[in-house]
């Protein structure tokens, strides 16, 4: 881990002084992943996902420059993140009511600061200080090196899905238990 990375919380009222960088670090490690990957439809998605209650961001600066960050909210009663599940998954297993599912929706470092354990930091400072007892994301069956990584961090894959977003690839379905 790099000495001078500096992570910062942010609450969804303080993203629309970052939103331009925020966007720019997607389409960076993004680069190359194909349509779905477009700034149109991500502007969309986290405009939609800040106003989930209880939606938290952290940030990972190094020297001032923004070179990752990860964000992810609770999972209300009905939410749609499930939609588009594959069977079989466990009895119960899509049922939410705001405390039992975080949703990490992204953890994304730019391609030139990754491997340098500035993934995993965000990850612990986000997840670890969640109360929900257990966390969901989903990743792309053919990233190598985010699967690996998840895998290690003691996350499982239950399932796959594919997202309603027009071009949405297939993810695998992956959940950390807590307690």
């Amino acid at each position: 881990m790099r000495d001078n990375l500096l992570l910062d919380r942010h609450r969804a009222d303080e993203v629309d002084d970052i939103l331009g960088d925020l966007v720019e670090v997607y389409l960076d490690a993004h680069s190359g992943d194909g349509e779905f990957y477009n700034e149109s439809r991500y502007r969309q998605q986290l405009a939609g996902h800040i106003k989930v209650p209880g939606w938290e961001l952290v940030t990972a600066r190094i020297d001032g420059r923004l070179v990752g960050y990860a964000y992810g909210f609770p999972l209300p009663a009905g939410s749609r993140w499930w939609n588009g599940i594959e069977e079989p998954y466990p009895a119960g297993f899509t049922q939410e009511d705001g405390r039992r599912t975080f949703a990490l929706s992204e953890l994304l470092v730019r391609p030139a600061w990754q491997r340098q354990g500035i993934a995993r930091a965000l990850h612990d400072e986000l997840v670890d200080a969640r109360p929900e007892s257990r966390m969901t994301l989903l990743a792309r069956p053919d990233n190598a090196p985010a699967q690996t990584a998840y895998r290690s961090w003691g996350w499982h894959r239950v399932t796959r899905l594919r997202p309603a977003w027009a071009n949405a690839p297939l993810f695998d379905v992956l959940i950390l238990e807590r307690r």
